[in-house]
C-alpha cells in the first residue's frame, strides 16, 4: 500500500496572523497592511495617514476613521 503524496498535515497552511487580535498595525508589514485596509475598508493611504496621525494602536486608528 502506498501513502498518499500529500497528507493533511501537509496541506495545512498555518494563518498569516491572527491580526483581529493583534493590538497594533505595523504599516512595514505588507500582511498588515493588506488585512487592515480589506478589515477598515480603506485604502492604503488613507490606513498609512491614519498611523501617521494617531499612532499604530488599531482602536486609536479604528476611531480615527470611524470605524
Amino acid at each position: 500500500m502506498t501513502t498518499p503524496a500529500t497528507s493533511p498535515a501537509r496541506l495545512f497552511i498555518p494563518p498569516i496572523a491572527d491580526s483581529a487580535t493583534e493590538r497594533s498595525i505595523d504599516v512595514t508589514d505588507p500582511r498588515d497592511i493588506d488585512y487592515w485596509t480589506e478589515a477598515l475598508g480603506v485604502t492604503e493611504t488613507e490606513l498609512r495617514l491614519a498611523v501617521a496621525a494617531v499612532g499604530s494602536s488599531v482602536q486609536d486608528v479604528r476611531d480615527h476613521l470611524g470605524c
